[in-house]
């Protein structure tokens, strides 16, 4: 299950869904956090399949000793299937955790690219240096037409006392 809380920019009563979002009736937002607690546990869950699944004689090494060799061969197959179904169970959980991990690192990109932009910075991942479009239209439309030459620094103290 995605975390996700419905938005709707207009403030109308209908309630947003995915089909909407193409539609212009509304827009999700992604609690990053939450993603990211899903990954450890979903790869922590897998360990017990993963065993299973790559070392199956570790749990049929003793079934001989069990005296019945119709238990035993009913347990080799029991294993046997359930080992090949936990590979697979496995490897989707892995390429999930992964998803939600490539998931994550894109909205904290994002985030980063859009945080820099607005404060006019470089992005950490070695953007130009240039203002970004906030900061552009609000030297082109403020700035510049009234003067203001400490914009940029008051800008700067501003998103700091914000976002830290």
């Amino acid at each position: 299950m995605v975390h996700v809380t419905p938005f709707d920019p207009q403030n109308s009563t209908a309630t947003s869904s995915a089909a909407d979002v193409g539609s212009g009736g509304g827009q999700f937002s992604v609690e990053v956090a939450y993603l990211r607690s899903l990954i450890r546990p979903l790869r922590e869950s897998m360990g017990a399949g993963r065993q299973v699944s790559k070392h199956p004689e570790q749990l049929t090494e003793h079934l001989d000793d069990t005296g019945s060799d119709t238990f035993a061969e009913a347990a080799r197959h029991f294993i046997s299937s359930w080992g090949y179904g936990m590979g697979k169970l496995v490897t989707d959980a892995d390429l999930i955790a992964d998803k939600l991990q490539e998931t994550v690192d894109s909205y904290t990109g994002t985030d980063d690219q859009v945080a820099a932009s607005m404060k006019g910075t470089a992005a950490a991942d070695g953007g130009n240096t240039a203002p970004g479009p906030v900061t552009a239209w609000a030297e082109e439309h403020i700035v510049k037409p009234t003067g203001m030459d400490t914009f940029s620094d008051r800008l700067e103290d501003t998103w700091k006392s914000v976002f830290g």
